[in-house]
């Protein structure tokens, strides 16, 4: 018996160095990469894509993304104190190149201007705050499009959201094409909808495109550059007209170039940090596309109004990127993967992508899915491939594929960008920095996002609790989760993929990630996001070449 529990105990100790020891190293901590400049930023709201990861991305960027004080932001269902961040603005403008909410400023934050929270007299003060601050390019102002849904916490709207929807598409396409079936069907949801509440929709819209013309008008006039998002959407809908009407705006307004529309909100910050830096850097970036199959360009993904390529071509712009045919000349390759049930990731996409990384190409990978499942991403299939994940220069999961493409060009055009500029004995710090920003990526939009969110929703749905409106005790019992859940998936990583090849190699040196140290919490009392930061430990030895 003690013969078979010594084999036993054995071949458990053999396992578990074998699966959880990595190649030995001597401990390497990174500097800090030099700052180049600071950028004020007044985020759209309070939570993590707007405001820690804009920062985050500005470190690796060497620019200083400055933030108001936290305690002026918004919190979930409670909106910013507009007031004293019109102060704290006025103070700061001037000393450093910004970039402007506008929906935080006038309304309190995203959700509070899908209300909408904001008057017309708010609206005004927010004019007359741009109007007493400096002109110039150097201030950059931005502004969402409503979503097509109808916020969840307006009622009883809330309970026609799926009328609205319908009578938006219809309207969009009526007034497009003004066929007879779409009219007859634009008449019959009209019937179906409270005056009242149909009256509130319209207004919303018309009250936003209203604002939108008034806004291009003075940002031509202060010099300033404009760019408007558009929110959750569809082909077709009210949001789109606004988009349209929006661009027209902006050309008659005489805006530069620069001045922009883009399918997205959450993510501008981040795409205008990137814009910053390539502009005080004369970087135009240079993306290839890639598609995992044949029928991802026109695939048209969940909360998207447009395609995926037209998506790309718009995220490749606002970058201040251009798309090139040449693979052998692109400073980086989008490998984007657009999954569904019919069309799930499989090995010879891993075996496409290693190639590429074998060659030494920038590859940035956006991984998004039909029906926001796992199975049906390309992470999966790379881990259990073996691809050298830790040499992608960015990856990107978000539920919706805009944001997820405009936070990977955001990082990939930095990261190559900053190659070019760097010092040669900067760059393992760069490679480094690159690889914990991507390490939170993966432990965000795929540990969390995909594989515990819904599960965490079912446990809490199951004792009584609302995910989206829980009490403090259950904000903890939630987050004890998570925090557990996130440690086995940082040492699954690490052990299996991202420690056991260099994510760096200067021909004398190789660098190793040896440790991921990662702090999670829920920045409001929901479970739709969180807050996760992570500190990444490095190790070098000496090159066997």
């Amino acid at each position: 018996m003690k013969k078979y529990l010594w084999l036993f105990l054995t071949a458990l100790c053999s396992y578990i160095f074998y699966f959880f020891s990595l190649p030995p190293s001597t401990p390497y901590t990174p500097p800090p990469l030099p700052v180049q400049e600071q950028l004020l930023l007044v985020p759209l709201d309070s939570r993590p894509p707007c405001t820690l990861i804009a920062q985050d991305l500005g470190r690796l960027a060497s620019i200083d993304v400055i933030l108001p004080p936290k305690e002026l932001l918004d919190n979930y269902r409670t909106p910013a104190n507009r007031e004293k961040l019109s102060s704290w603005l006025s103070h700061n403008a001037g000393n450093c190149p910004a970039v402007i909410s506008g929906d935080l400023l006038i309304h309190g934050g995203l959700l509070a201007s899908r209300l909408p929270q904001g008057t017309v007299n708010d609206e005004q003060n927010f004019f007359k705050l741009l109007q007493t601050m400096p002109s110039g390019e150097d201030i950059t102002v931005f502004s969402i499009i409503p979503r097509l849904l109808v916020s969840d916490n307006l009622l009883p709207d809330a309970w026609y959201q799926w009328h609205l929807m319908r009578y938006s598409t219809l309207r969009d396409i009526v007034e497009q094409f003004g066929d007879y079936p779409s009219t007859a069907q634009l008449e019959e949801i009209k019937n179906k909808i409270p005056q009242e509440i149909l009256q509130k929709y319209n207004v919303l819209y018309s009250t936003n495109d209203s604002f939108n013309k008034q806004l291009a008008a003075l940002c031509a006039a202060k010099n300033y550059t404009l760019v408007i998002g558009q929110d959750d959407a569809q082909p077709f809908g009210l949001p789109n007209r606004n988009r349209t009407h929006a661009e027209a705006y902006m050309r008659r307004a005489g805006l530069s170039s620069a001045s922009t529309t883009t399918c997205g909100a959450d993510e501008i910050a981040q795409m205008l940090t990137a814009r910053r830096f390539c502009q005080i850097n004369n970087y135009t970036p240079k993306f290839y596309i890639e598609y995992t199959t044949g029928s991802a360009a026109t695939a048209i993904m969940p909360y998207m109004a447009v395609t995926a390529e037209a998506a790309l071509l718009d995220k490749i712009k606002f970058t201040g990127g251009t798309l090139t045919q040449n693979l052998n000349e692109a400073d980086i390759i989008l490998y984007v993967h657009c999954g569904s049930a019919k069309e799930p990731a499989n090995e010879k996409m891993a075996q496409k992508l290693q190639t590429l990384l074998n060659s030494g190409k920038h590859v940035a990978v956006i991984d998004a899915s039909e029906d926001y499942e796992s199975s049906q991403m390309l992470l999966p299939v790379l881990l259990a491939n073996n691809v050298t994940i830790n040499k992608l220069v960015s990856y990107s999961a978000w539920n919706t594929f805009g944001n997820a493409a405009g936070t990977a060009m955001a990082q990939s055009a930095i990261f190559t960008g900053q190659l070019k500029r760097l010092p040669k004995y900067l760059l393992p710090a760069l490679y480094a920095q690159n690889l914990n920003f991507t390490v939170a990526r993966l432990l965000d939009d795929y540990s969390y996002q995909k594989l515990l969110h819904h599960r965490l929703s079912t446990i809490l749905n199951l004792r009584g609790q609302d995910p989206a409106n829980l009490n403090d005790s259950y904000k903890t019992f939630a987050e004890n989760i998570i925090e557990g859940f996130i440690y086995n998936e940082k040492r699954s990583l690490l052990y299996t993929n991202l420690g056991l090849t260099p994510f760096y190699s200067d021909g004398a040196d190789e660098y190793y990630l040896t440790g991921i140290n990662a702090e999670t919490k829920l920045p409001w009392n929901r479970i739709f996001e969180i807050e996760l930061k992570t500190n990444c430990e490095y190790g070098i030895k000496k090159s066997a070449q």
